[in-house]
């Protein structure tokens, strides 16, 4: 599920089980404008763990993790600014 707003895409993978969370979250990346962050709520364990290996491949980075309710997190990811 998304949720939009005019800096912050809202993607919920709560439910879904690796590879389905990677590809969600690789095509949610693919939208994001300039300046917005994807706000990803996932589950503790597999996914979570190879996440910021596989997002730094593609030029992101987790910025914030917040430990949520029932063992899930709120990981808020952005594109890596290469410029200096």
């Amino acid at each position: 599920m998304i949720n939009k707003n005019k800096e912050k895409i809202f993607l919920d993978i709560t439910h879904d089980k690796c590879p389905i969370t990677f590809v969600k979250i690789k095509i949610a990346l693919e939208k994001l404008k300039s300046g917005q962050t994807l706000v990803v709520k996932i589950k503790s364990g597999e996914a979570l763990e190879g996440l910021p290996t596989s997002l730094n491949e593609l030029g992101y980075t987790i910025s914030k993790k917040h430990p949520l309710e029932d063992n899930t997190f709120s990981l808020e990811i952005n594109k890596i600014n290469l410029s200096t």
